[in-house]
């Protein structure tokens, strides 16, 4: 079906109208093309540098991702063959506490000291030497409470890899003289007793878990 054609009268009108709406100024129909505003000069070499870069963005992209996978590969490695990874300042932390709070309290050393002495006067060597091992014992679970065991021996705990040389060794003499005494029945005596005191002394007092 063809459509009608407008008659002339409507047409003038709609000419008119047009002829109206284009007089109007208050509508804008042609508008300004968009300017982008120009970088300050401080910006030019920074946009200089990263307009060269552009070709490079895929390999620089990709090579962080690989580097990415790498570093998370690594740290599963590690954690798998379960050896711990610090920062730097991870690692020296510890080592300050370490020196600062697992040192033998000098207070309670010397007043054990006093009290083994005080068995020793009386001639009861092995009972103050006994008493040096166990106070021994407890410093080393305050050092280690997580190695310490009931199941262990004396032997056992002179050798934890874990215990700095020193102590380690002033702790072996003390041991060893109270093996003596107990598997060998070889009494202390005076000289048993004054080897385990300064083996004590040194296990405690000079700097021996540093």
């Amino acid at each position: 079906m063809a459509l009608a054609q407008p008659g002339t009268a409507e047409a003038e009108w709609l000419t008119n109208l047009h002829k109206q709406l284009i007089a109007d100024e208050s509508i804008q129909f042609d508008l300004p093309a968009y300017v982008p505003p120009k970088p300050p000069e401080w910006l030019k070499p920074l946009q200089d540098f990263l307009s060269w870069l552009g070709p490079y963005m895929i390999y620089l992209f990709w090579g962080a991702v690989i580097s990415g996978v790498a570093i998370i590969l690594l740290l599963v490695f590690l954690e798998v063959k379960g050896i711990a990874w610090r920062l730097p300042s991870q690692r020296a932390r510890p080592e300050v506490e370490d020196e600062e709070t697992w040192r033998p309290d000098a207070g309670a050393a010397q007043i054990l000291l006093s009290q083994a002495d005080a068995l020793a006067a009386c001639g009861d060597y092995d009972e103050a030497v006994h008493l040096l091992l166990r106070r021994s014992v407890a410093d080393i679970a305050g050092r280690l409470p997580d190695f310490l065991r009931p199941s262990l021996t004396a032997r056992d705990i002179a050798n934890a890899p874990s215990l700095p040389g020193r102590a380690r060794h002033a702790f072996t003499e003390i041991a060893r003289i109270v093996e003596a005494a107990l598997f060998a029945r070889r009494p202390v005596g005076a000289e048993g007793w004054r080897q385990a005191r300064g083996a004590y002394e040194r296990f405690a007092f000079r700097d021996a878990w540093t």
